[in-house]
């Protein structure tokens, strides 16, 4: 019923706590699906799909809009199986929102049920984690197309995917940060990690993640 197509073993960012070793998941290349493949995917997932009609797929990587032209390809390709199969394809991608310009922003309303936007919250927070690769911060080159892309989406169909760290345990400024740049759809997850890494979550400060959580709540009731 559903599949994750990497489209990109690749980013733009290097975040530090990347689980996908910055797009390459570990295997010492960057490289970009081709539609061919991309095509051969959406074939094998109707040829399993059954008798079901709804069919997910989410355009992944690394960072999937290094790799625009194809996503365009596959989904059209999508859109042909559909017909043919009597399919409905909901397609959906996460993004950093590095390279997201006007015409990416059409596509993605028109074509993604689905949109999920990697943000980390205040400017500090973000930069310290998710880092260009020349190693300055990413939260300047990405407020201003997100803020727009949601607006043109309506605030729909998305949500702001942040990961808040042992470096920004009152996470919920963050939240709030996002909520007054004006954000509706949140959600701030806690970081997963070897618990020796600097940045992890360590068990002396789960008292701490739980008070805030509370203390999130209550500004959300108020």
């Amino acid at each position: 019923k559903a599949m994750c197509l990497l489209v990109a073993h690749d980013c733009n960012l290097r975040c530090k706590y990347c689980f996908a070793d910055t797009g390459e998941y570990h295997m010492k290349s960057r490289t970009m699906l081709s539609a061919e493949t991309g095509r051969k995917a959406l074939d094998w997932l109707v040829a399993h799909s059954g008798n079901r009609t709804n069919l997910e797929v989410d355009f992944f990587g690394g960072e999937p809009l290094m790799n625009f032209g194809v996503i365009k390809e596959v989904v059209a390709y999508g859109r042909e199986l559909e017909k043919k199969h009597g399919k409905v394809f909901k397609f959906t991608t996460t993004t950093n929102a590095v390279l997201l310009n006007e015409e990416m922003m059409d596509f993605l309303n028109k074509e993604m049920d689905n949109v999920v936007i990697s943000i980390d919250g205040r400017p500090e927070v973000h930069d310290r984690m998710r880092p260009t690769p020349n190693g300055k911060g990413s939260y300047d080159l990405i407020i201003d197309k997100a803020k727009r892309f949601v607006e043109k989406r309506g605030q729909q169909r998305y949500y702001l995917r942040g990961t808040f760290t042992g470096y920004n345990l009152d996470f919920g400024n963050d939240v709030l940060h996002l909520a007054d740049m004006g954000f509706e759809q949140l959600s701030i997850e806690p970081v997963v990690t070897d618990e020796k890494c600097p940045y992890a979550i360590k068990e002396s400060d789960l008292p701490t993640v739980y008070d805030e959580y509370e203390r999130l709540g209550r500004e959300y009731i108020r």
